[in-house]
């Protein structure tokens, strides 16, 4: 096993280790919305919203220590066997390992509240917003940006773009995959909750890319340095990739909120209509590209936390 295999198996681990912390998001803010309007069909949703849930929950965590292990690997020069000598050493004498631990803690206490019965309740939601939040700021501090120090503005402008992504993310992957195909077979009465949950999705998914835009500008400012190094690094060149794939999912989301939205939410209110099949199509059709172009995006973004910042290499 060669260190450029190892590379790329790191690279794996953090694209999952991402995407599931980004399942974890969607599919907490999914449940909140859905709670609103309590009904069988609502319960339905929602169990599978917690199955969703808990199989991001312990990928997430086994993705976290499989990166953990293969940095340390790389680390002593060693094959993934032989690492345990140096996952002891980084987790007992370093501000990395320590950072790690604590972000292990919070993902074990999400995995674990996950698996306990009634965990989809919504009295629990606060607890694992509270440990996500943890999870995410550990995250931060384990970058580039606490270079400038832990708890420093970059840590926390990393910390804030990292939940903006990943509720974007998240919540267009299980809108996707979970919770509209199962409009398809909503009954008549639930079609109001179903518009309620399009309309917080479409806000709450904008809301997140003008903050996503926002800090992304700040991080990638700060980690370039200059606009030369956008073309003359791998981190600028990953970093360029990683901005054409935001724009051609927020052009997806534009598509969805100001062309397919308008027709969807006017047959879904319209509870004497039985012609919200065809716009509903068209939204989850959109909805499928933009999750694809997103995937991307968090694969971009591994690729850049793995990255060295120009000049430092």
């Amino acid at each position: 096993m060669n260190d450029g295999f190892l590379g790329v198996l790191r690279l794996a681990s953090v694209a999952l280790h991402n995407l599931g912390f980004a399942v974890l998001v969607g599919a907490l803010l999914s449940e909140r919305w859905l709670a609103r309007s309590p009904s069988a069909w609502q319960a339905g949703v929602s169990r599978r919203l917690t199955r969703a849930f808990r199989v991001a929950a312990v990928v997430a965590l086994l993705a976290s220590v499989s990166e953990f292990w293969i940095h340390c690997a790389l680390m002593s020069d060693s094959t993934l066997a032989d690492a345990w000598p140096a996952v002891r050493s980084m987790l007992e004498g370093t501000s990395y390992g320590h950072t790690w631990a604590a972000g292990a803690v919070f993902l074990l206490c999400v995995a674990g509240i996950s698996l306990a019965p009634r965990a989809g309740s919504i009295r629990f939601q606060p607890v694992l917003w509270l440990a996500l939040a943890g999870f995410a700021m550990t995250r931060s501090n384990a970058g580039h940006p606490v270079d400038a120090g832990v708890f420093s503005v970059p840590v926390w402008a990393d910390w804030i773009h990292l939940l903006a992504i990943s509720a974007w993310v998240g919540l267009v992957l299980v809108a996707t995959y979970v919770v509209v195909p199962r409009f398809f077979r909503a009954p008549g009465n639930e079609r109001t909750n179903s518009a309620a949950f399009i309309q917080s999705l479409s806000d709450t998914a904008t809301f997140a890319l003008i903050v996503l835009f926002i800090t992304g500008a700040y991080n990638g400012w700060r980690g370039v340095n200059s606009p030369g190094n956008l073309l003359d690094s791998t981190y600028g060149q990953v970093l360029l990739l990683k901005l054409a794939f935001v724009f051609i999912a927020a052009a997806l989301g534009g598509h969805n909120r100001f062309f397919e939205m308008p027709g969807l939410m006017a047959s879904l209110k319209d509870t004497a209509s039985a012609s919200s099949v065809r716009p509903l199509k068209r939204f989850a059709t959109v909805l499928h590209i933009e999750s694809a172009v997103l995937v991307s995006v968090l694969v971009a973004a591994a690729i850049l936390v793995s990255s060295p910042l120009p000049g430092t290499s």
